[in-house]
């Protein structure tokens, strides 16, 4: 007789969770606003409302997005200010689909409230704010991504369309959801591409301020010079005039291209900045920061202290880490922090 063999489990889908139902109202609220503070400022809309405070948050690593789905409740607010635009650096759309329940965003001045099956799509180096207390789906897509998926150059933030497109992503996003959890790692590709190509067509009908052809080519451009920033940050000599002998374009046209991004050497030294950061912040040991800065193309200690507190509001000797945040246990080991997946975006 032949042995019977028992089919091999599929690999599990990288997941972050967070269920406030672990612990105390007060614990878990303490906890989740440590855990986002890099990327907004989180309150509850009621003070009042902390005791009743509950999250329940699933979110899925899938090829080069992020989706997943949460819960809260009582009402909260979020900011998402220029500080934390600089501090988390994160350079992706978020897409937010409203399941049930309250949903109200402000985007670049476009205020609404979303219909149950409705989305709104933020960019997130850009100022945002929203209220919720709903039950939401949630996608993170990178600029580079979308932007290539689009037949045309876009403003995006705050777009909500409404239409044929837009209602089978609903669709398809709850339905992916559902079935993330048993997704082999060979579909995550097909499926992230599928995604893409979804919000793209549903964003492509309700497009503003369509851009030039120019700026076509300047967005091309300015990906490889992004590109080569992240590649060099631990190259000490790297510069303006590195990156205009890569691209073979004049200084003219890069310090054009990175001047939305606050000038070349201001979007070099962030991202410099921001690597730093994320070492500390995920390392189970104090690092030297004096070394660290060195290696990042800091000459001065006293500078490079100074650019930090700057850009993250603290000392690098303050920087939160899983040590210094609220300690939550969960089922089967400690709650993931969601600002080390936010970061993890970058990686």
């Amino acid at each position: 007789m032949s042995p019977v063999h028992s089919p091999m489990p599929a690999p599990a889908l990288p997941q972050m969770r967070f269920d406030s139902r672990t612990t105390s109202a007060h614990e878990a609220l303490d906890y989740w606003r440590h855990s986002v503070s890099q990327s907004w400022e989180m309150s509850m809309a009621d003070e009042a409302d902390a005791c009743d405070f509950h999250a329940d948050v699933s979110v899925w690593r899938m090829a080069e997005l992020m989706v997943g789905s949460a819960t809260f409740g009582p009402a909260q607010t979020r900011m998402r200010r220029e500080r934390n635009i600089q501090s988390d650096q994160l350079d992706h759309y978020r897409l937010i689909l409203l399941r049930d329940g309250d949903f109200r965003y402000d985007a670049g001045g476009k205020r609404a409230t979303l219909a149950p099956g409705r989305f709104v799509i933020t960019d997130m180096a850009q100022p945002e704010a929203s209220q919720m207390c709903c039950h939401s789906a949630v996608l993170y897509i990178p600029r580079d991504t979308l932007h290539q998926a689009l037949p045309k150059p876009m403003q995006l933030h705050g777009l909500s369309p409404d239409n044929a497109c837009a209602q089978l992503l609903a669709e398809h996003l709850f339905a992916l959801l559902r079935g993330l959890p048993q997704t082999m790692p060979a579909e995550f590709s097909s499926l992230s591409a599928a995604t893409v190509g979804l919000v793209a067509a549903s964003l492509a009908p309700v497009a503003i301020d369509p851009q030039t052809t120019g700026l076509a080519i300047d967005g091309a451009l300015l990906r490889r010079a992004r590109k080569h920033v992240e590649d060099r940050l631990v190259d000490c000599e790297f510069d303006a005039r590195h990156l205009c002998t890569e691209l073979r374009i004049s200084r003219s046209t890069l310090y054009r291209l990175f001047e939305p991004l606050g000038g070349v050497a201001q979007y070099i030294k962030e991202r410099r900045l921001a690597r730093v950061h994320q070492i500390l912040s995920q390392s189970t040991e104090r690092r030297a920061i004096a070394r660290l800065a060195e290696d990042h193309g800091f000459k001065s200690p006293a500078h490079f202290s100074k650019a930090f507190r700057a850009q993250f509001g603290y000392s690098p000797s303050e920087v939160p880490t899983a040590a210094t945040l609220p300690a939550l246990a969960a089922e089967g080991g400690p709650h993931q922090r969601f600002d080390e997946w936010l970061s993890s975006l970058y990686q």
